[in-house]
């Protein structure tokens, strides 16, 4: 009997270990996108974290009594910790935030394939999360995805797709993408003059997986994005969006957020 209770205080400890802020940033995968004055503002990060207890996303941190909206730490299912926002108000609250452009913040969208895959820019402004990441996030869980865009007139949009999935690396981070409702119009799963998104493979300056013989849409266009022949829809660079965003009618920003789409959705405890 006092074997066994050992063995329990000591399985107790080894869950129940903490971690400070300091080793918590340590592990976190994507901190090359995080100020000084980012991982001050943390919200879940306090002076001692629980690993096992942080949300895998930010709808889970959202059912867990989290209202705010800003910057936190998730632990997605088989990923390293990644730091990410969370939009906690928007239709409900709980949104991970993928993709921020505000056209009046310059960024530059040009970057090679390792920068898309490992993420960049200001997670509280302008940023790609992370081909990576946004594999390993989606993979975890059955999500929908919402690509909410401000047109010229300062009207928002919205196009919604039921399910999300961006495929691995070696699938060139294909793009998966389920049934459209919304007022944006379906510009990523319909095939039109320029060809479709969805299933497209990405494509930066430095790796041409469209389906454009004669040229590298990426390079041509200034982002990264899944091209077919080139695009219906950009958010990288120029917001584009047919029927929505063009030369003509510019968009000035454009989101891309996620969150469980209640298929396959093990809701979490509260702690």
């Amino acid at each position: 009997m006092l074997l066994y209770s050992s063995l329990c205080f000591c399985v107790l400890i080894s869950i129940s270990s903490s971690l400070t802020k300091d080793e918590l940033l340590s592990k976190i995968a994507n901190k090359h996108m995080l100020t000084s004055k980012d991982t001050a503002s943390l919200i879940n990060a306090g002076k001692n974290v629980y690993e096992e207890y942080i949300a895998r996303d930010c709808r889970a941190a959202h059912l867990r009594g989290r209202k705010q909206s800003g910057l936190y730490v998730i632990r997605p299912k088989y990923s390293p910790l990644l730091a990410v926002y969370c939009d906690m108000e928007y239709d409900g609250g709980g949104w991970t935030v993928l993709h921020r452009n505000n056209v009046n913040s310059k960024t530059t969208w040009s970057n090679p394939w390792q920068s898309y895959k490992h993420g960049f820019g200001d997670l509280q402004g302008n940023h790609w999360l992370g081909n990576e990441y946004m594999h390993l996030l989606t993979n975890q869980n059955a999500f929908s995805v919402r690509f909410v865009i401000t047109d010229s007139q300062g009207q928002t949009k919205y196009a919604e797709y039921q399910s999300f999935k961006v495929d691995d690396e070696d699938s060139g981070y294909a793009l998966r993408l389920g049934n459209y409702t919304g007022d944006a119009g379906d510009s990523l799963t319909t095939i039109g003059e320029w060809g479709t998104h969805d299933n497209m493979r990405f494509s930066t300056k430095d790796k041409d997986n469209d389906r454009r013989a004669s040229t590298n849409c990426a390079l041509d266009n200034g982002g990264g994005w899944w091209y077919d022949n080139c695009y219906s829809a950009l958010l990288t660079g120029d917001i584009r969006w047919r029927g929505l965003c063009s030369e003509a009618m510019p968009c000035t920003s454009a989101y891309i957020m996620i969150r469980p789409n209640g298929k396959n959705c093990n809701i979490p405890p509260r702690y």
